[in-house]
């Protein structure tokens, strides 16, 4: 995630009713199937293609190799929330980054499993 693994990938910040743009590029060889937890997210354009017709919300996105999606969403659900792969292989090896709310906080730390 932005040429990191997790915990490296730094968390995306906003604020409440903030509108957020982000833009989503697979430059791997394989599919990734990119959850957004706690957010439904509207497709705003595919391979610099804008959508047109019916609105396209959705809260995982199919990123076949070389593919760029543009989603947009409005930030009204605080909290701290996971964005990752769902495949459940590649969330494990540090395909993860959080979204996070300005003023959130959590009373947890990480926990790592030893290997």
């Amino acid at each position: 995630m932005n040429g990191r693994l997790y915990p490296a990938v730094p968390m995306l910040m906003v604020a409440e009713g903030d509108r957020v743009k982000m833009r989503i590029v697979n430059r791997s060889l394989i599919d990734h199937p990119i959850h957004l937890h706690g957010h439904r997210v509207r497709v705003l354009s595919r391979n610099g293609v804008a959508a047109t017709g019916s609105t396209w919300w959705t809260d995982t996105l199919n990123v076949a190799p070389g593919e760029v999606f543009e989603v947009g969403f409005t930030a009204d659900n605080p909290g701290i929330w996971m964005d990752h792969c769902h495949n459940f292989k590649h969330g494990s090896e540090g395909m993860i980054m959080h979204l996070g709310y300005l003023g959130v906080t959590t009373p947890f730390t990480e926990a790592r499993i030893p290997e």
